[in-house]
């Protein structure tokens, strides 16, 4: 079973890297947008999938941050 979302993720090194690399210089903190955090349903890849609505949301809250 393979574990997707937030933990173990592709995403979660970038962010990993962002905040080794250029945590001084960021200006919001870094998001993740993911799959929810639970075994990759091959049936129900639509539903799990980050769709328009969670990342606009995960926008919004980035947006929060701008001056």
């Amino acid at each position: 079973m393979k574990w997707c979302g937030s933990t173990g993720g592709f995403g979660g090194e970038i962010v990993a890297l962002i905040n080794e690399k250029a945590f001084l210089n960021l200006e919001a903190p870094p998001m993740r947008v993911t799959g929810f955090d639970t075994p990759f349903p091959y049936t129900l890849e639509n539903d799990y999938l980050p769709l328009a609505p969670r990342i606009l949301k995960g926008l919004r809250g980035l947006a929060a941050y701008l001056p």
